[in-house]
């Protein structure tokens, strides 16, 4: 691994530098700005092409992962520090309109937080409720016609077990006889919850060190928009490039408080889009297939994908479980779709290819997958793979989006036995 990384270093530098923006992407990032707060967007509904089943295919079970909904961020001595500097802004009368209202904001966001931590929200209640009630709607059959039987299975993180109660609260709802068996702990954290090493993080981080250095924001021009005295506003923020930096952070809370925009709209374009990049570099390289850090990453991330492959084996050859729904964490969404072969995850870029990667498409809140499976009369199991309720294509495998499920196992290369827990 060492060996490997001292000449990408020796090289990113050149290679950033001469990187320039994807216009979809920035286009993407314009029509919404919540989306450069990538990990820590809330959840869109964007529906795309549904495929009619193969004749004489009807769906008969779902594998699912789901990361937790919108949630509160973490606090640290950040949310007391910028809301002390915007009040003494504030009361020295140096602030503009723009930024007035920024202080109104960063100081709503820190009530709302609440000194709770990673908390999670009404919206986040309400993503999973939508999800469920979609999933319900789209594929009613897995849930009408089979066993009524439902695994849920949650990481041990409150955000998780609410995520969890919310959504298989809906599917009751919805069908009062479903028999939901929920359940978290220890061992059930090995595959809901992994993530990379770190020496892994300590890569990623001189990666993201270098990348900084291209990517310069403007904090003279930023403060401009929120100060009306410059000198004074120095003596009161000291460094305006963390002053910056922190106020970008705090507006990518606001979107799960369901606040509105106003934060983000004090960075330029240009500005929104490096800050964001970086966040889906960072997700990009420690949590998909890189090049530097993805073999590790994607080992540690396998008993997961065995998960998934056993327990949808289990369901085929028994018809007990009629779903197996697991909610977690979004560095796991990345890693099973990198191992699904799932088409703009799991593509094998390097530090240099990746800075154009876009992370919001696939790790907003309540990031899912869904593996829904078909079955006809002669017994042939097809699965259609989805991605935040899209259908996803699988790199090298030819088909789709429904893939015979025995291609679809070797394709992924287990070769093992497992027993369901």
């Amino acid at each position: 691994m060492k060996r490997l990384l001292i000449p990408i270093f020796l090289v990113l530098s050149l290679v950033l530098g001469a990187q320039e923006k994807d216009p979809v992407l920035f286009a993407e990032y314009q029509e919404n700005v919540f989306r450069t707060a990538t990990n820590m967007d809330p959840y869109e509904y964007l529906p795309g092409p549904q495929t009619a089943a193969p004749k004489g295919y009807k769906p008969f079970y779902i594998s699912h992962y789901g990361r937790h909904g919108s949630r509160s961020n973490w606090e640290g001595k950040m949310y007391a520090d910028i809301l002390e500097k915007y009040n003494r802004a504030h009361e020295a009368g140096i602030l503009t309109a723009e930024g007035e209202a920024a202080r109104e904001q960063i100081a709503e966001a820190v009530r709302l937080h609440d000194h709770m931590d990673g908390r999670l929200t009404r919206l986040g209640q309400q993503e999973h409720r939508e999800i469920a009630a979609r999933m319900y709607e789209n594929y009613k059959e897995v849930f009408t016609k089979g066993s009524k039987k439902v695994s849920a299975i949650s990481s041990m993180v409150p955000r998780c077990i609410i995520s969890m109660n919310a959504a298989t609260a809906k599917l009751q709802s919805l069908q009062k006889d479903l028999d939901i068996r929920w359940d978290t702990g220890e061992t059930f954290q090995k595959y809901i919850s992994s993530d990379h090493t770190r020496e892994a993080r300590a890569g990623i981080h001189r990666i993201m060190a270098d990348y900084w250095k291209q990517h310069k924001p403007d904090p003279a021009a930023f403060c401009a928009k929120v100060f009306t005295d410059q000198a004074k506003a120095r003596e009161i923020i000291g460094s305006r490039t963390e002053f910056m930096q922190n106020t970008f952070n705090m507006a990518t809370t606001c979107p799960a408080f369901e606040l509105d925009d106003r934060l983000f709209r004090l960075f330029s374009a240009d500005e929104l889009y490096w800050y964001a990049q970086a966040i889906a570099m960072n997700f990009y390289l420690g949590q998909c297939n890189s090049v530097e850090f993805g073999d590790e990453r994607m080992e540690r991330a396998r008993p997961g994908l065995v998960d998934i492959v056993t327990k949808a084996d289990a369901a085929i050859a028994t018809g007990e479980f009629c779903a197996d729904l697991r909610y977690g964490h979004d560095y796991q969404v990345l890693a099973l779709a990198s191992l699904l072969g799932f088409e703009g995850v799991a593509e094998r870029l390097d530090a240099s290819s990746c800075v154009n990667w876009p992370g919001w498409r696939y790790t907003p809140f309540a990031a899912n997958i869904q593996l829904i499976f078909y079955r006809n009369k002669e017994g042939n199991v097809l699965v259609k793979p989805l991605l935040n309720e899209r259908e996803i294509r699988i790199i090298g495998l030819k088909g789709g989006p429904y893939y015979d499920w025995e291609d679809y196992k070797t394709y992924l290369g287990l070769g093992i036995s497992y027993h369901r827990n």
